[in-house]
């Protein structure tokens, strides 16, 4: 039986989208007998240090995944001496360089998956002299050698080749995954649309939704610029479900200045009712100028509606479906998207698949 030690920033019950991904890859490897060790940050102090369930033990330490770096260097040697472990699995980005560093100093092989390459973005998203050191610490993870570097898109692989010269052989793509058995529109009856609508008053309106972050790569910002020429439309609503943060605040602040008869906010969903409201919509607004996968994009389409996004990074390799593109960081661009969808002008991209199984079995294949 193969022990794999996952090395990871945070993992369940925390709730990002690589979080997610991680934790369905455990839970597939657990079915068919891996044994899994998992040593993450201990972000919240209700959460146990240890935790052992059959084939999964979790090793949670320090606050966050910042201070795990210089913190936690006992409990990597503890891990390892105690337990055979056959593979490391890191990912990007606080975590890979002590994924690297336990390789090296046990002489195990090394699986770094690499989610997103920033390089020159950062300078757009930090806009201070931070941009600086969030560069520099991205170029040092990619300083440390890795024995094979999974990368989710191709979209990544080209950005991790070209900006670091990392030989195109010892990468890979595999993608990750959409969960098309709870992202099915069939799933959500008919009855729970027509009473969400009737709740929050959308009747006969063309509903636009944002979900998610609020993150500058997400480019919110420019939507939100947009609202005071997009409130002007007849019969819309937009509505916003933002994921709590100290950037969301800040977002939200802006967007409760516009007429509330047509802009709609929300606090974050339970992943149910956020398939129901998803459902209950016309058209999502995801205006990323850059994305490793896209699980807004790639989970909007599942469902069969109708997005609104840019031609940035990977969501041109990862959507399908009803997509109208435009230019990254454009409040005018959304303000004539919105429009042509709102007269049914968008393209019709052939339907992509990014199966869960089939990814799994590829980074077993890895290992």
């Amino acid at each position: 039986m193969k022990s794999i030690l996952f090395v990871l920033d945070y993992f369940t019950p925390h709730r990002w989208w690589v979080e997610n991904v991680f934790e369905n890859i455990i839970q597939r490897l657990d079915k068919k007998w891996y044994k899994i060790f998992v040593l993450t940050s201990r972000f919240d102090k209700s959460l146990l240090d240890y935790e052992k369930n059959w084939n999964i033990t979790i090793y949670r330490t320090w606050k966050n995944r910042k201070s795990f770096i210089l913190k936690s260097v006992w409990l990597w040697k503890k891990i390892l001496k105690e337990n055979d472990v056959d593979v490391i699995h890191g990912s990007t980005y606080w975590w890979a360089i002590p994924a690297a560093i336990l390789g090296k100093k046990f002489d195990k092989k090394v699986i770094l998956t690499v989610h997103e390459i920033f390089g020159k973005l950062w300078y757009q998203y930090k806009w201070t002299i931070k941009w600086f050191f969030y560069k520099l610490f991205e170029k040092i993870i990619f300083k440390y050698k890795y024995d094979v570097y999974h990368c989710v898109s191709y979209n990544t692989q080209e950005e991790l080749v070209n900006e670091y010269n990392i030989p195109k052989k010892k990468t890979c793509v595999i993608h990750n995954w959409v969960d098309y058995e709870f992202w099915d529109p069939n799933e959500v009856k008919d009855y729970e649309i027509k009473s969400f609508r009737a709740r929050e008053n959308r009747w006969n309106q063309f509903v636009f939704l944002y979900f998610g972050h609020a993150g500058k790569s997400k480019w919110i910002d420019y939507l939100v610029q947009a609202l005071p020429e997009l409130v002007k439309l007849e019969n819309v609503k937009f509505v916003f479900n933002i994921i709590d943060s100290k950037r969301s605040s800040k977002i939200l602040r802006q967007i409760e200045k516009f007429e509330w008869e047509k802009v709609q906010i929300f606090d974050w969903m339970s992943k149910d009712n956020l398939r129901v409201m998803v459902a209950s919509c016309d058209c999502v607004i995801a205006p990323s100028i850059s994305e490793w996968f896209g699980s807004v994009h790639t989970e909007s389409v599942a469902m069969w509606k109708i997005l609104i996004t840019s031609k940035a990074s990977a969501i041109p390799e990862v959507v399908s479906g009803k997509i109208r593109f435009i230019k990254p960081g454009s409040s005018d661009e959304i303000i004539h998207a919105v429009k042509d969808v709102m007269e049914w002008k968008y393209k019709n991209i052939p339907v992509k698949s990014f199966d869960w199984d089939k990814s799994v079995k590829e980074i077993e294949r890895l290992y």
